[in-house]
Protein backbone atom coordinates (compact mmCIF):
# COMPACT_ATOMS: atom_id res chain seq x y z
CA UNK A 1 0.00 0.00 0.00
CA UNK A 2 1.49 3.35 -1.42
CA UNK A 3 4.89 1.64 -1.85
CA UNK A 4 5.06 0.13 1.56
CA UNK A 5 5.00 -3.45 3.37
CA UNK A 6 1.21 -4.27 3.97
CA UNK A 7 0.54 -6.55 7.55
CA UNK A 8 -2.22 -8.97 8.04
CA UNK A 9 -2.92 -6.80 11.04
CA UNK A 10 -3.26 -3.73 8.69
CA UNK A 11 -5.35 -6.04 6.93
CA UNK A 12 -7.75 -7.71 8.68
CA UNK A 13 -8.21 -4.17 10.61
CA UNK A 14 -9.87 -2.59 7.51
CA UNK A 15 -13.56 -2.53 6.72
CA UNK A 16 -14.94 -5.35 4.83
CA UNK A 17 -15.44 -4.48 1.41
CA UNK A 18 -19.29 -4.19 -0.22
CA UNK A 19 -18.73 -7.56 -2.46
CA UNK A 20 -18.24 -9.09 0.91
CA UNK A 21 -21.34 -7.71 2.02
CA UNK A 22 -24.96 -8.74 2.05
CA UNK A 23 -27.94 -7.12 3.33
CA UNK A 24 -31.38 -8.62 5.07
CA UNK A 25 -33.99 -7.90 6.54
CA UNK A 26 -34.23 -8.58 10.80
CA UNK A 27 -36.98 -7.68 13.92
CA UNK A 28 -39.20 -4.69 13.10
CA UNK A 29 -38.31 -4.54 9.47
CA UNK A 30 -34.96 -3.12 10.10
CA UNK A 31 -31.93 -3.91 7.57
CA UNK A 32 -28.99 -5.46 8.70
CA UNK A 33 -25.16 -6.07 6.86
CA UNK A 34 -23.34 -9.27 7.36
CA UNK A 35 -20.32 -10.54 5.80
CA UNK A 36 -21.60 -13.87 3.78
CA UNK A 37 -19.73 -17.30 4.59
CA UNK A 38 -17.95 -17.46 1.49
CA UNK A 39 -16.92 -13.48 1.81
CA UNK A 40 -15.42 -15.13 5.07
CA UNK A 41 -13.90 -17.99 3.79
CA UNK A 42 -12.44 -16.03 0.83
CA UNK A 43 -10.56 -13.39 3.37
CA UNK A 44 -9.08 -15.91 5.35
CA UNK A 45 -7.25 -17.74 2.63
CA UNK A 46 -6.06 -14.04 1.61
CA UNK A 47 -4.67 -13.61 5.00
CA UNK A 48 -3.62 -16.66 6.23
CA UNK A 49 -3.43 -19.03 3.42
CA UNK A 50 -5.26 -22.13 1.91
CA UNK A 51 -3.22 -24.14 4.49
CA UNK A 52 -3.01 -21.56 7.46
CA UNK A 53 -6.56 -21.68 9.14
CA UNK A 54 -8.83 -24.19 10.14
CA UNK A 55 -12.56 -25.29 11.25
CA UNK A 56 -13.86 -27.14 13.72
CA UNK A 57 -17.66 -28.07 14.65
CA UNK A 58 -17.28 -28.35 18.50
CA UNK A 59 -21.12 -28.93 18.97
CA UNK A 60 -24.42 -29.39 17.29
CA UNK A 61 -27.71 -29.59 19.08
CA UNK A 62 -31.27 -30.52 17.21
CA UNK A 63 -33.78 -27.47 18.57
CA UNK A 64 -36.51 -28.60 16.98
CA UNK A 65 -38.82 -30.96 14.38
CA UNK A 66 -42.14 -30.54 13.70
CA UNK A 67 -44.56 -30.26 10.82
CA UNK A 68 -46.53 -26.93 10.00
CA UNK A 69 -50.24 -26.83 9.16
CA UNK A 70 -49.14 -27.57 5.79
CA UNK A 71 -47.14 -30.80 6.33
CA UNK A 72 -43.84 -28.66 5.88
CA UNK A 73 -40.77 -29.81 8.24
CA UNK A 74 -39.90 -27.18 10.32
CA UNK A 75 -36.01 -27.90 11.79
CA UNK A 76 -34.04 -25.64 14.06
CA UNK A 77 -30.44 -26.24 15.20
CA UNK A 78 -27.48 -25.01 17.14
CA UNK A 79 -23.58 -25.23 16.50
CA UNK A 80 -20.86 -24.04 17.81
CA UNK A 81 -18.20 -23.56 15.57
CA UNK A 82 -14.26 -23.11 16.34
CA UNK A 83 -11.61 -21.75 13.85
CA UNK A 84 -7.94 -22.18 14.31
CA UNK A 85 -4.83 -20.47 12.93
CA UNK A 86 -2.09 -23.02 12.58
CA UNK A 87 0.72 -20.10 12.35
CA UNK A 88 0.88 -18.55 15.66
CA UNK A 89 3.64 -16.32 15.65
CA UNK A 90 3.12 -15.87 19.32
CA UNK A 91 3.01 -19.14 20.14
CA UNK A 92 4.59 -21.39 17.46
CA UNK A 93 3.32 -24.93 17.82
CA UNK A 94 0.40 -23.80 19.81
CA UNK A 95 -2.57 -22.75 16.89
CA UNK A 96 -4.36 -19.58 17.77
CA UNK A 97 -8.53 -20.13 17.57
CA UNK A 98 -11.54 -18.88 18.12
CA UNK A 99 -15.07 -20.02 18.86
CA UNK A 100 -18.32 -19.35 18.66
CA UNK A 101 -21.91 -20.23 18.40
CA UNK A 102 -24.79 -19.62 15.94
CA UNK A 103 -28.35 -20.84 14.97
CA UNK A 104 -29.92 -22.62 11.63
CA UNK A 105 -33.78 -22.78 10.73
CA UNK A 106 -35.48 -24.28 7.28
CA UNK A 107 -38.89 -25.00 6.78
CA UNK A 108 -39.30 -27.77 3.41
CA UNK A 109 -41.90 -30.37 2.65
CA UNK A 110 -38.44 -33.05 2.44
CA UNK A 111 -37.59 -33.69 5.97
CA UNK A 112 -33.62 -34.44 4.62
CA UNK A 113 -33.37 -31.11 2.72
CA UNK A 114 -35.02 -29.38 6.15
CA UNK A 115 -32.83 -30.67 8.08
CA UNK A 116 -29.56 -30.12 5.36
CA UNK A 117 -30.71 -26.53 5.39
CA UNK A 118 -30.73 -25.58 8.89
CA UNK A 119 -27.87 -27.48 9.75
CA UNK A 120 -25.44 -25.89 6.86
CA UNK A 121 -26.97 -22.62 8.12
CA UNK A 122 -26.10 -23.13 11.92
CA UNK A 123 -22.77 -24.04 10.81
CA UNK A 124 -22.49 -21.21 8.59
CA UNK A 125 -23.30 -18.78 11.23
CA UNK A 126 -21.25 -20.07 13.67
CA UNK A 127 -18.16 -20.04 11.49
CA UNK A 128 -18.78 -15.84 10.95
CA UNK A 129 -19.26 -15.18 14.51
CA UNK A 130 -15.95 -17.03 15.43
CA UNK A 131 -13.80 -15.43 12.43
CA UNK A 132 -15.06 -12.08 13.05
CA UNK A 133 -12.79 -12.43 16.10
CA UNK A 134 -9.92 -12.04 14.18
CA UNK A 135 -10.60 -8.22 12.62
CA UNK A 136 -12.91 -5.51 11.72
CA UNK A 137 -12.12 -7.01 8.25
CA UNK A 138 -14.07 -10.31 9.17
CA UNK A 139 -17.15 -8.55 10.03
CA UNK A 140 -16.22 -7.02 13.26
CA UNK A 141 -16.73 -3.62 11.59
CA UNK A 142 -20.17 -3.96 10.79
CA UNK A 143 -21.35 -3.88 14.70
CA UNK A 144 -20.53 -0.33 14.65
CA UNK A 145 -23.14 2.04 13.99
CA UNK A 146 -22.76 4.07 10.58
CA UNK A 147 -21.39 0.90 9.03
CA UNK A 148 -23.00 -1.18 6.56
CA UNK A 149 -23.22 -2.01 2.66
CA UNK A 150 -24.46 1.78 1.79
CA UNK A 151 -20.95 2.97 2.49
CA UNK A 152 -18.95 0.20 2.75
CA UNK A 153 -15.24 0.39 0.73
CA UNK A 154 -15.50 -0.96 -3.24
CA UNK A 155 -11.80 -2.06 -2.83
CA UNK A 156 -8.90 -2.88 -0.84
CA UNK A 157 -6.97 0.62 -1.49
CA UNK A 158 -10.12 2.57 -0.49
CA UNK A 159 -10.24 0.59 2.49
CA UNK A 160 -6.99 1.33 3.70
CA UNK A 161 -7.06 5.00 2.84
CA UNK A 162 -9.95 4.62 5.09
CA UNK A 163 -8.05 2.86 7.84
CA UNK A 164 -5.35 5.12 7.39
CA UNK A 165 -7.29 7.87 7.46
CA UNK A 166 -9.36 6.63 11.11
CA UNK A 167 -5.53 5.84 12.56
CA UNK A 168 -4.46 9.75 11.74
CA UNK A 169 -7.29 11.13 13.33
CA UNK A 170 -7.12 8.70 16.62
CA UNK A 171 -3.40 9.43 16.57
CA UNK A 172 -2.94 12.95 15.73
CA UNK A 173 -6.73 14.51 16.68
CA UNK A 174 -9.46 15.57 14.06
CA UNK A 175 -7.51 17.56 11.49
CA UNK A 176 -10.92 19.34 10.57
CA UNK A 177 -12.08 20.47 13.57
CA UNK A 178 -7.82 21.24 14.80
CA UNK A 179 -7.86 23.33 11.71
CA UNK A 180 -11.08 25.02 12.75
CA UNK A 181 -9.61 25.19 16.53
CA UNK A 182 -6.45 27.05 15.17
CA UNK A 183 -8.43 29.74 12.97
CA UNK A 184 -10.78 30.70 16.20
CA UNK A 185 -7.80 31.10 18.55
CA UNK A 186 -6.17 32.86 15.46
CA UNK A 187 -9.36 35.21 14.88
CA UNK A 188 -9.37 35.67 18.98
CA UNK A 189 -5.98 36.67 18.78
CA UNK A 190 -6.55 39.36 16.26
CA UNK A 191 -9.50 40.79 17.91
CA UNK A 192 -7.77 41.06 21.52
CA UNK A 193 -4.95 43.30 19.23
CA UNK A 194 -7.71 45.15 17.45
CA UNK A 195 -9.28 45.67 20.95
CA UNK A 196 -5.62 47.35 22.49
CA UNK A 197 -5.20 49.35 19.79
CA UNK A 198 -8.21 50.79 20.01
CA UNK A 199 -8.50 51.02 23.50
CA UNK A 200 -5.88 53.05 26.48
CA UNK A 201 -3.65 50.72 27.93
CA UNK A 202 -5.07 47.52 27.22
CA UNK A 203 -8.91 48.63 27.64
CA UNK A 204 -10.87 46.40 26.16
CA UNK A 205 -13.48 46.55 23.34
CA UNK A 206 -16.32 46.43 25.11
CA UNK A 207 -15.00 49.29 27.45
CA UNK A 208 -13.86 50.98 24.70
CA UNK A 209 -17.11 50.93 22.81
CA UNK A 210 -19.08 51.69 26.37
CA UNK A 211 -16.58 55.29 26.66
CA UNK A 212 -17.68 56.03 23.09
CA UNK A 213 -21.19 55.75 23.54
CA UNK A 214 -20.41 58.07 26.85
CA UNK A 215 -18.71 60.62 25.00
CA UNK A 216 -21.33 60.65 22.80
CA UNK A 217 -24.47 61.01 24.76
CA UNK A 218 -22.47 63.78 26.71
CA UNK A 219 -21.77 65.99 23.41
CA UNK A 220 -25.64 65.24 22.75
CA UNK A 221 -26.04 66.64 26.25
CA UNK A 222 -23.79 69.76 25.21
CA UNK A 223 -25.32 70.51 21.73
CA UNK A 224 -29.28 70.22 23.15
CA UNK A 225 -28.11 72.50 25.98
CA UNK A 226 -26.62 74.89 23.86
CA UNK A 227 -29.80 75.22 21.52
CA UNK A 228 -31.94 75.23 24.45
CA UNK A 229 -29.54 78.54 25.35
CA UNK A 230 -29.67 80.01 21.88
CA UNK A 231 -33.19 80.01 21.58
CA UNK A 232 -33.94 81.55 24.93
CA UNK A 233 -31.23 84.77 24.19
CA UNK A 234 -33.50 84.96 20.65
CA UNK A 235 -36.73 85.22 22.93
CA UNK A 236 -35.07 87.90 24.93
CA UNK A 237 -34.03 90.17 22.37
CA UNK A 238 -37.62 89.73 20.42
CA UNK A 239 -39.65 91.20 23.61
CA UNK A 240 -40.71 94.76 23.02
CA UNK A 241 -38.53 97.20 25.11
CA UNK A 242 -40.38 98.36 28.37
CA UNK A 243 -41.61 102.44 28.37
CA UNK A 244 -42.19 104.07 31.42
CA UNK A 245 -44.81 106.23 31.44
CA UNK A 246 -44.76 109.40 34.78
CA UNK A 247 -47.62 108.73 37.28
CA UNK A 248 -50.58 111.79 36.51
CA UNK A 249 -49.91 114.61 38.35
CA UNK A 250 -52.58 115.68 40.94
CA UNK A 251 -54.77 118.84 39.38
CA UNK A 252 -53.28 122.60 40.88
CA UNK A 253 -54.93 123.62 44.25
CA UNK A 254 -57.07 126.69 43.78
CA UNK A 255 -56.38 129.75 46.19
CA UNK A 256 -59.80 130.88 47.66
CA UNK A 257 -60.49 134.79 48.84
CA UNK A 258 -60.72 134.81 52.53
CA UNK A 259 -62.54 137.49 54.35
CA UNK A 260 -60.98 138.62 57.56
CA UNK A 261 -63.37 139.49 60.42
CA UNK A 262 -62.79 141.73 63.18
CA UNK A 263 -64.61 141.62 65.94
CA UNK A 264 -65.09 145.02 68.50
Amino acid sequence: HHSRPLYKSQYLSCNPLKSDCKERVGFGGRKFTYVSGDGVIRTMNSVFGYGGWGSEITMERLVYCEQDAKKRWVIGYLATVRIKILENNTSPGIPMFHEDCGSGEAIDSNKIHAHDKAFKCAVTDAMKRAARHFGERLGNALYIKGNSIRNAPIDNKTALDRLEKEENKIMFGDQTQLKAQLEKQQQQQQQQQQAEQNGDNGVSSAEHQQGVNISNNAEQRNNSERNTLQQQQQQVMTVPPITHTPPPQPPPIRQQNTTTVQHQ
